[in-house]
């Protein structure tokens, strides 16, 4: 694999990286405003797909994480 390609992957992956990570501060700041106003029937709901795709993206991190370790050579 080139540099170029190399570079262009983790650029991707670290953008891919940032887009996750602001949509959990979206969900964390409408939880916290949920349990402010009282509403912790949508707050619990709001935490376990939070939850849920920590664990998805934990998941397919792991499962790269693996890849690059079994071939590293690939990843170059």
């Amino acid at each position: 694999m080139s540099i170029n390609k190399l570079a262009n992957n983790l650029i991707n992956a670290k953008e891919a990286e940032i887009q996750r990570l602001s949509w959990f501060d979206a969900l964390f700041t409408t939880i916290k405003n949920d349990l402010e106003r009282g509403d912790t029937y949508k707050a619990q709901k709001l935490a376990d797909l939070g939850q849920y795709l920590a664990q998805d993206f934990h998941h397919y991190s792991e499962d790269d994480l693996a890849g690059l370790k079994k071939e590293p050579e690939v990843a170059l």
